[in-house]
């Protein structure tokens, strides 16, 4: 993505809370199938609860199901956006696909960020990106938001959807928002229509995911990810220091190379009661 759309992006993200890119048919094409395929190998059913739905499957952990999601994370069209409105340190929170059945009811009106207790409204700590593996319209389900409800100054009540719209867009379009932008799923109204996304979610390094990547990605697939893939999964280490075990990255300590580094090997050279050191020798 070239740097001018990339600050046209930001602009509106931070003018209204979102905005809206466009992906490959090729890759949304292979994205379905996939999602279609595994929803049937592991008979996913509706999780029963107003956050997950009475009529929407979900597939949490998708960077181990199948290796068409790493794509995802990466993306040229997205992650510089994401990072743009974060930082090069951002890592992956979670990785859900969702797909909205008919009869669906509306989700409750919330935000990604609702967990983190700071006070509103502040820089974002998350960034969500929702993608529309089929045509997302207000009958079957689109997401719902309030534009520019990133500067409030609380969370929003469930059932606070009066200044919502719907987020229409078709296939093959990716939601960036603001972490703290109000939204919800939408009601499938429809008879017919499933409405089959994904939600890719970024946070800043330092703070703790939604889905824990280290537990629920096997080691042998962190190490045929590519290099920027690991360190999005969180198996680098943030700012050169922070999340490291005994000194070594975590990606160190499965075999990772990619992201096999020493904790502080940036620091070389340093100061003590005025001794300069290099490489800690004196």
């Amino acid at each position: 993505m070239e740097t001018a759309d990339i600050r046209r992006h930001l602009e509106a993200i931070d003018d209204q809370g979102y905005t809206i890119v466009s992906i490959e048919p090729d890759l949304t094409r292979r994205l379905v199938e996939t999602v279609a395929r595994l929803e049937d190998e592991l008979a996913v059913r509706p999780m029963m609860n107003r956050a997950e739905g009475y009529n929407t499957k979900r597939i949490y952990n998708l960077l181990a199901k199948d290796r068409v999601f790493w794509e995802m994370p990466v993306h040229e069209q997205v992650l510089p956006v994401v990072t743009g409105l974060l930082d090069k340190w951002a890592i992956l929170s979670g990785t859900t696909a969702m797909n909205i059945g008919p009869g669906e009811d509306l989700q409750g009106m919330h935000t990604d960020e609702g967990n983190i207790s700071l006070p509103r409204p502040r820089q974002p700590l998350m960034a969500v990106t929702i993608w529309a593996l089929t045509d997302f319209t207000a009958e079957n389900g689109a997401t719902r938001l309030v534009p520019g409800s990133h500067r409030a100054d609380r969370e929003p009540r469930p059932d606070e959807d009066g200044d919502a719209i719907a987020a229409e867009m078709p296939a093959g379009s990716v939601l960036i928002m603001h972490g703290g932008t109000w939204h919800c799923g939408g009601p499938n109204t429809t008879t017919d229509q499933w409405r089959m996304g994904a939600n890719i979610q970024y946070c800043v390094g330092w703070m703790r995911t939604q889905q824990n990547h280290y537990l629920s990605i096997p080691d042998d697939e962190v190490r045929a990810m590519p290099k920027r893939l690991q360190q999005l999964a969180g198996y680098g280490l943030h700012k050169g220091a922070m999340g490291h075990v005994d000194g070594q990255s975590p990606g160190a300590i499965i075999g990772a190379t990619e992201t096999a580094r020493r904790a502080y090997e940036y620091s070389e050279e340093r100061s003590i009661q005025g001794t300069p050191t290099v490489n800690g020798k004196a």
